[in-house]
Order: structure tokens, then sequence, then C-alpha cells
């Protein structure tokens, strides 16, 4: 590293040399004696301190492109050679050196990260929107005030909202042209993103699927609105362990994939396009003992299990065919349907039973499941008679050999935990 003390070495390398030095020692100093209002000013000073830092770096790798030390030292390209100097990540590094060459082109944003007024962040979004700017307008004026436009936002705003701002830069720099660019712009974001969607699923061996996607904006805003209904406090507390403590607070990933699993199993199969010439269900192969209350699993038409007592809950209400078979394996039934209430069937019986017939719960009729007081599977019928609403928690409660339950006068039934 150049030393400033050498009459010779060029102001940059002084500048660096003493930086780094007095950094260090404040890096390093005790910071009780600070008082508060000198500990938060000095909080924002750093991170401006930081912005300049980078600020020079940039103009420093700028620099090093044009003199080709990349090729000099042997490397691919400069952005290369800088990343394994510096142990960056090379992707991490290359975009760092396409922000520096970008930053060659826009000077008002070059010096606003010189004076540390903005971030790294921001920078990458002015620059790469002003880029992206049409070259046929016919106002020449038009790049240089949508960059000025995005550096006085940025004094207020976070890199993530001013690159969404950033979208719409022509309609405000430039109404008279910019509404029907950003529309048409907005549209062939959109078709790519449709067209560009992918998903992949994975078993990992040990009873769980891991998997990612990639979809549109406007369907990952119906997902993550539907997830949170379902992963919301509320809903939780009524169809989850009603002693948990859930906070009015934003949903963990653990309850917003507990959810994902729930919309999952509340998805209408008679909407769902046909597999096969048959709506898309699953098919269950469980045998009678099991269906009645025995511990032997399910058989999915995929070949993976699932327990018996979920076999038991879900073929209560959920769209699932179950083929039942003996004990010889003989087939007993494939798909009787009627063990599903008709929608004339469940309005008759929301009007007669408002709410979940639980002992103490008032889960609302609509949000409650059809159950059958005499088990399908074991010859019951689907009537009005044999019918009862239970809320999903009660629903699954109903069906969990650790609970047994008591039929109270006013069609009402109570749940205790069997000792």
């Amino acid at each position: 590293m150049a030393k400033d003390s050498r009459p010779h070495a060029h102001t940059v390398c002084r500048a660096v040399a003493k930086s780094r030095r007095k950094t260090r020692q404040a890096a390093t100093a005790d910071l009780w004696s600070m008082s508060n209002e000198d500990v938060e000013a000095t909080l924002v000073e750093a991170e401006k301190l930081r912005a300049q830092a980078d600020a020079l770096a940039l103009r420093l790798v700028a620099e090093a492109d044009r003199r080709h030390a990349g090729e000099r030292a042997g490397a691919t390209d400069t952005a290369s050679w800088w990343g394994h100097r510096t142990r960056q990540e090379r992707r991490v590094a290359k975009g760092r050196a396409r922000l520096a060459e970008s930053l060659d082109r826009h000077e008002p944003t070059s010096a606003a990260l010189v004076e540390g007024a903005i971030s790294v962040d921001h920078a990458r979004v002015i620059t790469s929107c002003v880029d992206r700017l049409p070259e046929d307008l016919e106002d020449a004026t038009v790049p240089a005030r949508a960059e000025q436009h995005l550096l006085d936002e940025a004094a207020h705003l976070d890199p993530k909202t001013l690159a969404v701002l950033a979208k719409h830069v022509l309609t405000v720099v430039a109404p008279e042209i910019g509404e029907a660019r950003d529309a048409r712009a907005l549209e062939r974001e959109e078709r790519e993103a449709r067209a560009n969607a992918w998903l992949t699923m994975c078993p990992d061996g040990k009873g769980s699927v891991r998997g990612k996607f990639s979809i549109p904006e406007l369907h990952a805003a119906m997902l993550h609105k539907t997830l949170l209904a379902y992963a919301a406090p509320k809903h939780q507390a009524a169809t989850k362990d009603p002693e948990a403590e859930l906070a009015e607070r934003r949903p963990s990933p653990e309850r917003m994939g507990d959810a994902f699993c729930e919309l999952l199993e509340r998805l209408p199969t008679d909407r769902l396009p046909k597999l096969g010439g048959l709506n898309a269900t699953v098919v269950v192969t469980i045998d009678v003992d099991s269906l009645m209350g025995g511990l032997a699993p399910g058989v999915l038409d995929d070949g993976s299990v699932i327990s018996a007592a979920t076999a038991r809950r879900l073929a209560c209400e959920a769209g699932l065919i179950p083929a039942v078979l003996g004990t010889k394996s003989e087939l007993l039934d494939l798909g009787r349907r009627t063990r599903l209430f008709s929608g004339a069937q469940r309005r008759g019986l929301n009007l007669t039973q408002p709410t979940c017939t639980a002992d103490g719960c008032d889960w609302p009729a609509h949000l409650c499941h059809a159950h059958h007081d005499h088990p399908w599977s074991s010859g019951g019928k689907t009537d009005l008679a044999n019918a009862r609403n239970l809320c999903p928690r009660h629903h699954a409660r109903i069906h969990d050999p650790a609970f047994e339950t008591t039929h109270l006068p006013g069609g009402k039934v109570a749940f205790h935990r069997r000792t």
C-alpha cells in the first residue's frame, strides 16, 4: 500500500493510505464516551463515508479498465482480475465494473455518489433507468431531466422504492410521450414475465418437497394476499392450537408455508383443468381398517404415503377420490363421490347450523367443513341427518385418536383429550 509519507506519491494514494489509518483508529476506539447525539450523527456520516469510498473504488476500476489491467495480469478482463485480487464474487465484481462504466456517462449521479448523498444501490437504479430510455426521443434533454428527477427523489427514498418510481420516470418528466411509452414498456415486461415463469419441485427424501418459482408480480401479489389470509393470527388461532400464542405481527416463513399447504388442500377440484379426462384429483389407496381408525398409511397415486389420520381427515372434505381396498386387496369402492355434500345440502346445513358445532366454537358455517357423524367409509349416508359443521381445527381433532367426543344436547359436540 502506498505510504502517505512519500512526497512523490499521488494525492489519491496518500488519501487512501491516510483514510485507512484514520478509519482503523476510529473503528477500534472506545465508543462509550460518545453522547447519544454523536453516535446517531456519526452513524449517518459513516454511511456517507462508505458511499464516498465506493465512489473512489468505482472510479479506480474504470481507470484500471481503460489501462487494460486485466489483460496485463493475464486475466479474462479487469473485473475478473479485480474480483480475484479483492476476493469478491465474480458476478459482484462484474456488476460493479458495469456500474463504474455507466457512471462515467452520468456525471450528476457520479458527483452525488462522490458527495455521499446517495448510495451505490441508488446510483445503480438511476444509471440503469436512464440507460434504458429510448434512443429516439425527440427532446434531447429528457435523459438529463430524468436523471435529475431520480437524484432528487433519491434524497428521501430507498433504492427499492426508487426503482418502482424509475419505471414511470418518462411519464413524470415528459408526459406528452411518457405515458404511452411507459404503458408499452409495462405490457412488454408483463408478457416477458409470464413467458419466463417457471417452477421446480424436488423431493428431499425426508418427507418434504422443496421448490423454487419465478412468477409475474401480479400473480405473486395474488398468492401473497391469499397466503396472508390463511396465515393471519385470527385464522391461525381458529384452525390451530387455541392455546398457542399468536401475536398480531407479520407472519413468519413457517406460518406462510403452513398457509400454502392449507391453500392447496382447499383448492376447488371441480374448477381445475381436466387431467386424463378427470379433474386434477389425487387418488389415495387405503385399507378399510385404516380408514375406520387403523394405523396403516394411505398410498398416493405417485407412490408416496400419507398417515391414516391425514387420509381420514381429507376423505371427509377434500377433492380426493378414495380407492378403498379390503384385506385381500379386492376393490370395494373407487370414487363414490356422493360422499361429498352437495351445494344445496351445504346451504341447508348452514341454515340449521350457523356456526361450528364444537362446544364453545363460533367459527362461521361458510368456513366450516361438512362432516359425517356416522363415517361415510363405514356406510354413513350423505344427508343432513348425518351431517354437522366443524371448523378446520375441530374437523382435524375429530379424526385425531388423541381426542374423544361427547354429543351434547342441542347438537353440539365436546372434545376431551384421552388420558
